[in-house]
């Protein structure tokens, strides 16, 4: 390790980090052992040297540096401070303070961070300095456009709006937004939906942040301008970094071809800037190409908004740029390792980026692994060189995918079974597409020569996208890896160096072989090991996912078929199918929901259906009898008919599924329940599986609870009751309640909500029927389990 000084620092000082975060250690004590080790080091300095000496200094400098590590990341930590963790929600909140960054324009919506002086809710005042993340909603788009084009980092401002924390983790397999946020160093979330909340207090100062903006803006708009929307979108993730305009379905298709990784701006543009740089800076002497080559990577970096693959690629490139200068050798290693340490000295919390572990996991393993793959390459002594090419493109690929693998297992959950073979294709059009859009940008000035290139652009994006689409729609295209644990990365890892050692050390073939097996049936046992089904074989498990103010139950009967009775809203800003229930899936390794109940049209309902009947997730829909007076009724069915999923309505009888007993009490045929409102005809269905019964309810109210209680009496008893129209007080009637007798009553419910969800009469009413009552809004998901016995109520946070 001698030839690697900054791997060694770079290990003690990431040891560090970690220790500050996981332990969260007293700072005196590791003050105290940093200026102990300082003075050590100094002292053995100057003693006289032998190897003694030599290993307690170094051992004494990497403790220093340790220590360094860890009081480097507690003061940053205490240098960002938080709104008070219990105040999650607050209409009419107005921050002061200073615009640091905005966000490119989205369509009805802008972004940008402000850091507030002071933040104002009705009852209270905070003087203290937090970032807030502001959203302007408008469905004006001129005025929105002009609010953004006002909007500057450095600008003074107040901003008026609606105060919530990120989403935290509420759902298994969910993405916890609020713990992203604060590994950003941001608060909170206030929003604003009409431009007027914002008010401007004084114009900004000028500041390199400013002027950068202003470029990343110009470049934004040239690039729109310039190109259709989906070859736009494409070209903002790959020269700007911003992806927030690729669809959803779009990154999933790249993520299943194994392709995900070069939406991000990258070491590959990285390589095309400094090409383009070196031919237009050629004519200049070696010292001045090089200054201005290093300035214009600077400058590069700071366009697409600083991303550690960015940073790490150009730290890289001008060490190389300055060794070369200086007549000096560098090595891969510690230029790679370098870049982490000046990026972690930045902000040591980009350790837990997962645009950082990325990054560097990818370079480190190529770094690693690729030379012993092109050694046995060179080997085979091919006689048609493409073929050798070809193979070491795949090795590099195939180099980065085993380093980066257990990051891409944690983050998406899915290993690409197709991503060798699609990188071929991919890489060099991703190459071609980033090139030309860089020539397009520098001709714009020149509209028609700009936009024969911007045609040419789209023409080659459009051929990536059929490509990533074709390959990430194949049914053997990716394998969904869910549970996967820092154990099993560490298991991975050390598995995967036994490997490579083994392949140097023996040369016989069957030795090799052996050693393979050996390794691939260890690599399933150990990962094996930890591994916990959270929806159980032979039982009955009712999952309700917490959406906020709406609705969506998962169902897993003892035979293994599924049900999923509503999926939440569905809206511009936030689809609950997409982001909650699809996720959720993913992670309990659930493929497709063999029957879709919808209880209602009614948004917060049925909306995040779409999505998942989109992407070929839902089998079989059941739905109120049409009503042809309703648009969205009529709309929606043909929408199921576009995507050929066959529907049925609630009808009153009984579905067996395997030993469990569905009961629909819905019956169209009754003169009564034929003049219910729409909540009130919402599918009313009950459950049994043995001795245990779960009844649901959907929105019904209370004309419909009286219909029901009145012609069904005792067969409403149920154990559980999923209680209707999310505890409104229009729902829950006493005779209704009656006649259930719920042991357990489910409500699912927004957080502090607009509607004041659930009435307290409604809650009273339960309490006094001896009910114990499960909320979403305070208990995130409820994970129910029957044997048909006797029900429990899961910790399902404990079990993962």
């Amino acid at each position: 390790m001698k030839d690697y000084p900054v791997i060694k620092i770079s290990f003690f000082f990431i040891a560090g980090i970690l220790v500050s975060h996981f332990i969260e250690p007293p700072q005196p004590f590791y003050l105290y052992i940093f200026l102990l080790a300082l003075v050590l080091a100094l002292i053995l300095k100057l003693m006289r040297q032998n190897k003694f000496i030599s290993i307690a200094s170094s051992l004494v400098i990497y403790i220093a540096i340790f220590s360094a590590a860890v009081l480097l990341a507690l003061m940053q930590k205490e240098n960002i401070h938080y709104l008070p963790a219990d105040l999650y929600k607050e209409k009419d909140v107005t921050a002061y303070g200073k615009v640091t960054s905005v966000e490119l324009f989205r369509e009805y919506e802008i972004r940008f961070k402000l850091l507030c002086d002071s933040v104002h809710t009705k009852d209270v005042k905070f003087i203290k300095q937090v970032t807030l993340l502001c959203r302007i909603r408008d469905t004006d788009q001129k005025k929105l456009r002009r609010a953004y084009e006002n909007t500057l980092p450095g600008n003074y401002i107040s901003f008026n709006g609606t105060y919530s924390k990120g989403r935290e983790k509420r759902n298994p397999g969910e993405f916890d937004y609020d713990k992203f946020l604060k590994s950003q160093g941001i608060s909170g979330i206030i929003t604003a939906y009409q431009t007027s909340g914002m008010k401007k207090i004084s114009e900004y100062n000028v500041e390199p942040q400013t002027s950068l903006f202003i470029l990343r803006r110009y470049v934004d708009d040239m690039i729109s301008n310039l190109h259709n929307d989906k070859t736009a979108s494409l070209l903002k993730g790959l020269l700007l970094g911003d992806r927030s305009e690729i669809s959803y379905d779009t990154k999933n298709e790249f993520i299943n071809s194994g392709v995900i990784h070069v939406l991000a701006v990258s070491g590959l543009h990285v390589g095309y800037i400094l090409l383009i740089f070196i031919v237009v800076f050629g004519r200049f002497n070696l010292y001045m190409k090089s200054f201005l080559t290093i300035a214009g990577l600077i400058l590069y970096m700071f366009i697409t908004g600083l991303p550690p693959s960015v940073f790490r690629a150009s730290v890289m490139a001008i060490i190389l740029i300055l060794a070369f200068l200086t007549n000096r050798s560098t090595n891969l290693f510690n230029s790679l390792f370098l870049a982490a340490l000046i990026i972690l000295l930045l902000d040591t919390q980009e350790l837990f980026n997962p645009g950082f572990q990325l990054s560097f996991s990818a370079v480190f393993a190529i770094a690693a692994i690729y030379p012993i793959i092109q050694r046995k390459i060179d080997l085979l002594k091919l006689k048609h060189g493409w073929i050798k090419y070809i193979l070491l493109f795949m090795a590099v690929s195939l180099s980065a995918q085993l380093g980066t693998l257990p990051f891409t297992l944690v983050y998406f959950g899915k290993l690409s079974l197709v991503a060798l073979v699609v990188n071929l294709f991919v890489i060099p059009l991703i190459g071609l597409i980033v090139g030309i859009g860089i020539v397009t940008l520098l001709f714009s000035f020149f509209t028609p020569l700009a936009a024969v290139y911007a045609s040419s652009n789209e023409l080659f994006s459009s051929i990536l996208f059929s490509v990533v689409s074709f390959s990430g729609n194949l049914d053997f295209s990716h394998l969904r890896i869910i549970n996967f644990t820092l154990y099993d990365a560490v298991v991975y890892y050390l598995l995967l160096l036994t490997f490579f050692f083994c392949m140097i050390k023996f040369q016989k073939i069957i030795s090799r072989i052996i050693v393979s097996v050996l390794i691939t049936v260890n690599l399933m046992l150990f990962l094996s090991l930890d591994n916990k089904e959270l929806l159980t074989k032979n039982e009955l498990n009712i999952f309700i996912i917490d959406v906020g103010q709406g609705d969506a139950i998962l169902i897993k009967f003892p035979n293994g078929k599924t049900a999923l009775v509503d999926a939440g809203d569905a809206n511009l800003f936030f689809d609950n199918g997409e982001r909650i229930v699809a996720p959720l899936l993913d992670y309990l390794g659930i493929e497709k929901i063999n029957y879709g109940y919808v209880s209602h049209l009614d948004a917060d309902h049925y909306g995040g259906f779409h999505s998942l009947i989109k992407s070929g997730r839902i089998e079989h829909v059941v739905k109120p009898l049409k009503d042809t007076s309703l648009a969205k009724d009529v709309k929606f069915e043909k929408f199921l008919s576009q995507h050929e999923v066959p529907f049925s309505y609630y009808q009153r009888g009984i579905q067996k599924e395997g030993n469990t007993n569905i009961y629909i009490f819905n019956d169209d045929n009754d003169v009564i329940y034929k003049k219910l409102s729409t909540n009130d005809k919402s599918g009313v269905v009950k459950i049994v599986f043995g001795n245990t019964d779960f009844l649901f309810t959907g929105d019904i109210e209370r004309k419909a609870e009286v219909y029901y209680a009145e012609r069904y009496k005792q067969m409403l008893k149920s154990h559980v009751l999923k209680v209707a129209h999310h505890g409104s007080k229009t729902s829950s009637a006493e005779k209704f309640i009656q006649f259930v007798e719920p042991k357990i009553s489910l409500i699912s419910v927004g957080i502090q909500n607009k509607f004041k969800h659930p009435s307290e009469q409604v809650i009273e009413r339960l309490k006094s029927s001896g009910s114990e009552i499960l909320r979403t809004d305070l208990m995130s998901a409820i994970l129910l389990r029957s044997d048909g016995k006797k029900i429990k109520i899961i910790d399902w946070k404990k079990d993962l």
